[in-house]
């Protein structure tokens, strides 16, 4: 018996390093005699292995690279501010028809400004050019910009110094407005403009329209609300129609210079003389 008891010890051992399995314990014991409910109660008390320790493994101390530090950048600079546009007095509208396309951008920014100054609920719904105070015109082979071209009457001949417009004007409606008065970006710095308040409109007066068609041009148009007279005010020096021009040197902002007696012309008129001089020059009449 104590054989037998050795023996079951060395298996429990066995068993306990795991050296064989469970089963095979069963197996085993059953096989020296031992009832199975016997083998599976010694199985149990078999001791269980303790866990193993690990010596402690050294690990090297990791080197870490020092940090490459970026050489410090400037902070960006700002863009330099954008200069403010300045008004300028003393210029007027100069238009070259060789390189005027008649795309009507000038004739758009024009009534949409003039349009939301004066009638700003009408603005929000409705778009005319008939707002606008210059006006590209097709004629066959040229296109003519209608604006006020700056007539002046001559004091030693007609005895005054004004536009013809201005002179005729019997309520005193139209009149200079002069530098550091009037509305910054509409009126002012010595231009035209058109006092709606005392402008009797084209049903009642109409005569600034009628001297400048017959004898000047056709700077002057009326608008299709109140019918009260409309003439190019140049922006008071910013002109609106300037910027929104595509085509560059095809309408400027030039300093006013007159060498004698400056005389408007119809736009048919004008039409006509552009065709002579535009195709005389290259021989094609």
């Amino acid at each position: 018996m104590s054989q037998l008891h050795e023996r079951l010890s060395e298996l429990q051992e066995k068993l306990r390093l795991g050296q064989i399995t469970r089963r095979d314990f069963l197996r085993y014991a059953t096989l020296l005699g031992v009832s199975v409910g016997a083998a599976e109660a010694l199985a149990a008390c078999a001791p269980k292995p303790g866990p193993t320790a690990v010596p402690p493994t050294k690990v090297p101390p990791t080197k870490v690279p020092p940090t490459a530090v970026a050489p410090s950048e400037p902070a960006p600079t700002a863009p330099p501010p954008v200069a403010e546009k300045q008004a300028l007095p003393g210029h007027t509208l100069l238009v070259d028809p060789t390189k005027c396309t008649g795309c009507l951008n000038c004739a758009v920014a024009c009534s949409e400004k003039w349009l939301a100054e004066y009638f700003p609920n009408e603005a929000k719904h409705l778009m005319s050019l008939e707002f606008s105070r210059i006006r590209p015109m097709r004629f066959q082979l040229v296109d003519v910009v209608n604006v006020c071209y700056d007539c002046r009457l001559y004091q030693w001949a007609e005895g005054s110094s004004k536009a013809p417009c201005e002179q005729v004007c019997p309520q005193a409606a139209l009149t200079v407005v002069p530098v550091g008065e009037g509305k910054p970006g509409f009126t002012g710095n010595g231009y035209l403009n058109v006092d709606r308040d005392l402008c009797t409109g084209l049903d009642l007066c109409g005569r600034c329209l009628e001297i400048c068609e017959d004898q000047f041009g056709s700077g002057i148009s009326f608008d299709p609300i109140e019918k009260k007279a409309q003439i190019c005010s140049r922006c008071g020096g910013l002109p609106a129609c300037v910027e929104a021009c595509p085509e560059p040197l095809a309408l400027q902002f030039y300093p006013l210079m007159t060498n004698g007696r400056m005389f408007a012309q119809t736009p048919a008129d004008l039409a006509e003389s552009l065709y002579n001089k535009i195709y005389d020059k290259f021989g094609r009449v």
